[in-house]
Protein backbone atom coordinates (compact mmCIF):
# COMPACT_ATOMS: atom_id res chain seq x y z
CA UNK A 1 0.00 0.00 0.00
CA UNK A 2 3.28 2.31 0.09
CA UNK A 3 3.57 2.28 -3.08
CA UNK A 4 -0.18 3.38 -3.88
CA UNK A 5 -1.94 -0.25 -4.45
CA UNK A 6 -5.37 -0.26 -3.10
CA UNK A 7 -5.98 -3.65 -0.87
CA UNK A 8 -8.05 -4.94 -3.41
CA UNK A 9 -5.08 -5.00 -6.13
CA UNK A 10 -2.53 -6.40 -3.80
CA UNK A 11 -4.32 -9.53 -3.17
CA UNK A 12 -3.70 -11.08 -6.59
CA UNK A 13 -0.80 -9.34 -7.75
CA UNK A 14 2.06 -10.50 -9.24
CA UNK A 15 5.32 -7.70 -9.82
CA UNK A 16 7.65 -8.14 -12.89
CA UNK A 17 11.10 -6.30 -13.44
CA UNK A 18 12.50 -6.00 -16.99
CA UNK A 19 15.24 -8.09 -17.67
CA UNK A 20 16.21 -6.53 -20.85
CA UNK A 21 18.27 -7.81 -23.75
CA UNK A 22 20.36 -6.32 -26.79
CA UNK A 23 17.63 -5.07 -28.62
CA UNK A 24 15.42 -4.44 -26.11
CA UNK A 25 17.06 -0.89 -24.09
CA UNK A 26 16.61 -2.73 -20.51
CA UNK A 27 13.03 -4.60 -21.37
CA UNK A 28 10.86 -1.85 -22.28
CA UNK A 29 10.78 -1.78 -25.94
CA UNK A 30 7.18 -2.49 -27.68
CA UNK A 31 5.93 -1.53 -24.48
CA UNK A 32 2.76 0.19 -23.84
CA UNK A 33 2.82 4.16 -22.17
CA UNK A 34 1.14 5.52 -19.18
CA UNK A 35 -0.89 8.27 -19.74
CA UNK A 36 -3.11 10.29 -17.96
CA UNK A 37 -6.26 11.19 -20.42
CA UNK A 38 -8.79 13.54 -19.06
CA UNK A 39 -11.61 14.46 -20.93
CA UNK A 40 -13.41 17.63 -21.02
CA UNK A 41 -16.50 17.21 -18.86
CA UNK A 42 -18.88 19.55 -18.43
CA UNK A 43 -17.69 20.19 -14.79
CA UNK A 44 -14.26 20.60 -16.16
CA UNK A 45 -15.07 22.82 -18.98
CA UNK A 46 -16.43 25.06 -16.03
CA UNK A 47 -13.58 24.87 -13.66
CA UNK A 48 -11.51 25.72 -17.19
CA UNK A 49 -13.80 28.96 -18.09
CA UNK A 50 -13.70 30.35 -14.52
CA UNK A 51 -9.91 30.32 -15.00
CA UNK A 52 -9.90 27.84 -12.17
CA UNK A 53 -6.12 25.96 -11.86
CA UNK A 54 -4.93 22.68 -12.01
CA UNK A 55 -5.65 21.35 -8.36
CA UNK A 56 -9.53 22.08 -9.23
CA UNK A 57 -9.26 20.23 -12.41
CA UNK A 58 -7.33 17.22 -10.59
CA UNK A 59 -9.75 17.18 -8.14
CA UNK A 60 -13.13 17.08 -10.13
CA UNK A 61 -11.21 14.60 -12.74
CA UNK A 62 -10.85 12.61 -9.44
CA UNK A 63 -14.24 13.12 -8.23
CA UNK A 64 -15.38 11.95 -11.84
CA UNK A 65 -13.57 8.95 -12.15
CA UNK A 66 -10.55 9.32 -14.51
CA UNK A 67 -6.96 7.85 -12.93
CA UNK A 68 -4.66 10.38 -12.31
CA UNK A 69 -0.64 8.99 -13.91
CA UNK A 70 0.13 7.10 -10.69
CA UNK A 71 -3.08 5.19 -10.80
CA UNK A 72 -2.82 4.08 -14.14
CA UNK A 73 0.93 3.33 -13.85
CA UNK A 74 0.01 1.01 -10.51
CA UNK A 75 -2.93 -0.36 -13.17
CA UNK A 76 -0.49 -1.38 -15.84
CA UNK A 77 1.69 -2.60 -12.87
CA UNK A 78 -0.77 -4.51 -11.66
CA UNK A 79 -1.39 -6.28 -15.13
CA UNK A 80 2.48 -7.46 -15.78
CA UNK A 81 2.82 -4.41 -18.09
CA UNK A 82 5.13 -2.51 -17.12
CA UNK A 83 7.70 -2.95 -13.47
CA UNK A 84 6.78 -1.09 -10.88
CA UNK A 85 10.71 0.85 -10.45
CA UNK A 86 9.44 2.52 -13.86
CA UNK A 87 6.42 2.94 -12.42
CA UNK A 88 7.73 4.96 -9.75
CA UNK A 89 10.73 6.50 -12.33
CA UNK A 90 7.92 8.13 -14.04
CA UNK A 91 5.03 8.99 -11.37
Amino acid sequence: MQEGFNEDQLGDIELFGAVGCDKCNEGYKGRVGIYEVVPITDSISRIIMDNGNTIQIADMARQEGFNDLRASALIKVAMGLTSLAEANRIT
